[in-house]
């Protein structure tokens, strides 16, 4: 309740025309016109401004983008940092740090996940976020030295500093990144699937500042060291797909975290595509794609989702924190940089992230799905099917769409016959059942990997027998095989993989994945349904049943 008698008190001690003030009358209308207001400054709702959907129609999104970089969406931003002296020049000590692919730094504002953005609207890495890879990296001494204690309750024993990171350049080229949630998609088969629009910098060059009030106590060439050592885990966000890694200064190589295993590959394939229509080889795909299969295969051997979800979020990460496996691609050769499809190699390594450092079991068996992937399928964009322009000779004559892809590795043992296959996939559900602990029972997911929901045919064979058989109009239009529904342009995800295992030279095991856990995917409008008819059609080629069980009698 207010207080009468003090106001009654100040009412008395202020001269009335101080208490009689008349409000000016106004016309009631603003001078400025609503939409002339900048996005950033905008109430994040419908209507106003929307930042978060990646859509190529969010016109909102490019409006703000133009608006922030001063310039026409994707052209050089107006105002850019131009390449400072490098090291000590007697008051601020620099490091400059490339990075070959994207880095992500959240601010933690708006609707759009996004770096803080600092002068002129230049974005940065503050200096209390490379304070924190020092502390991650320093031992006692080093610690008191230049962060100050433990409990962060006493200051650098040097006073020093972190000033942040900042790009120098054009950092504006393809910072409209996506963030694409595929697994309910891809392993159920559930529709929808929004993707969502982040900021990221795209193989940015960045100057590191530091500085020390007792500088000549301060060796540089030691924090030189000790950033580089901070950089091998990472720095920013979304560290575990990629994100931040490889940083190094322009003389040295791409620094990255030991690894317990590292296999090198090669593909080639289709690029994703940014909202701006860019393509772009990501290597957040490979984590996409071991997480996926890791879903799948437990889900084939415990019916409990929310068991299965709770340990993929614990070998991968989730909202409680990071995974106990962290999965890095290191690049070596990128033929096709401007193309719409991709001729790469490099190494793949799979880190121990546990807490203890000390457990490599997840890791072990995360290569075992590794393995699972490159075996059945491929990793990326149209993963399911094999590379046309490889395996189907007429289909170049059509000058198409690029379909699939095709990775090799002599660092990954395979099958090499379907005894092989059979007796490795057997081990592999095996390993599932220990790791999860439950019993062979299936998630009721439309990938679920089961032997009463999936049949896997092969054979050997120096060139594809089954290739044609996806574009057989009959088969290319049944929603399981094609993909698509007739007379529509709505993608459905396909029931079938198709992979060309390398096994020696000019000789492959061709094979051929069938989901049949939902039945009506597998109609065709006019023809009925077409399971039975695919599996003849397989067998009729050479390829045998290798792995499930055949599910004709369903059809």
């Amino acid at each position: 309740m207010p207080n009468l008698k003090g106001l009654q008190a100040l009412a008395q001690l202020l001269p009335d025309n101080q208490l009689n003030k008349d409000i000016p009358e106004t016309n009631g209308s603003p001078d400025t016109d609503p939409e002339e207001i900048p996005m950033m400054y905008r109430a994040q709702i419908h209507g106003r401004c929307s930042l978060h959907y990646a859509g190529k129609k969010n016109q909102d999104l490019d409006v703000w983008l133009e608006e922030w970089t001063n310039s026409e969406l994707q052209q050089s931003p107006r105002y850019q940092h131009q390449e400072p002296e490098i090291g000590w020049n007697g008051n601020v000590y620099r490091i400059k740090v490339e990075f070959p692919w994207r880095l992500f730094s959240n601010c933690g504002q708006d609707s759009i996940a996004r770096p803080v953005i600092g002068k002129n609207g230049i974005p940065f890495i503050p200096g209390s976020s490379v304070k924190g890879l020092f502390r991650r990296i320093c031992d006692d001494a080093q610690l008191t030295k230049y962060c100050g204690d433990k409990q962060d309750l006493n200051p650098s024993s040097v006073g020093f500093r972190f000033h942040g990171a900042y790009p120098i350049g054009d950092w504006c080229d393809r910072i409209g990144d996506v963030v694409h949630p595929q697994q309910p998609r891809q392993v159920e088969h559930a529709s929808g699937g929004s993707a969502f629009a982040l900021i990221s910098l795209y193989k940015p060059q960045m100057i590191f500042e530091f500085s020390a009030s007792k500088h000549n106590q301060v060796d540089w060439e030691e924090v030189r060291k000790l950033l580089q050592s901070a950089l091998k885990q990472g720095i920013g966000g979304k560290t575990s797909t990629g994100y931040g890694m490889g940083g190094h200064e322009p003389e040295e190589t791409s620094a990255y975290p030991s690894s317990v295993r590292m296999v090198r590959l090669t593909g080639v394939g289709m690029k994703s595509t940014l909202r701006t229509s860019e393509a772009e080889f990501r290597p957040n795909l490979f984590k996409a794609t071991l997480r996926s299969h890791t879903r799948r295969l437990l889900g084939g051997v415990c019916s409990d989702k929310d068991l299965v979800n709770t340990e993929v979020a614990r070998l991968f990460g989730g909202p409680d924190g990071p995974g106990t496996v962290q999965i890095v691609w290191q690049e070596e050769n990128n033929t096709t940089d401007q193309n719409s499809h991709y001729e790469i190699s490099g190494i793949l390594r799979l880190c121990d992230n546990s807490p203890n450092h000390g457990s490599t079991d997840d890791v072990v068996f995360i290569y075992r799905v590794l393995q699972f992937a490159y075996t059945m399928g491929g990793f990326g964009k149209s993963w399911r099917r094999v590379w046309h322009r490889k395996f189907y000779a007429d289909y170049k004559k059509l000058n198409q769409f690029d379909i699939g892809c095709h990775w090799e590795s002599k660092h990954i043992p395979s099958a090499q016959s379907p005894e092989g296959l059979t007796t490795s996939l057997n081990d592999l559900v095996q390993n599932c059942q220990d790791v999860i602990r439950a019993t062979n029972r299936a998630a009721s997911w439309a990938e679920s990997w089961h032997p009463r929901r999936v049949a896997v045919f092969s054979g050997l064979t120096s060139s594809s027998a089954a290739i044609r058989l996806f574009h057989y109009e009959t088969f290319k239009k049944t929603i399981a095989i094609g993909g698509r529904e007739p007379h529509s342009n709505n993608l459905n995800v396909s029931s079938v993989w198709h992979r060309m295992l390398p096994v020696s030279k000019n000789q492959y095991l061709e094979i051929v994945t069938i989901f049949y856990g939902n039945l009506n995917v597998w109609k065709h409008r006019q023809e009925g349904n077409q399971l039975a008819a695919f599996i003849q059609s397989l067998e009729s080629n050479g390829l045998q049943l290798t792995w499930g069980t055949s599910p004709s009698h369903l059809s």
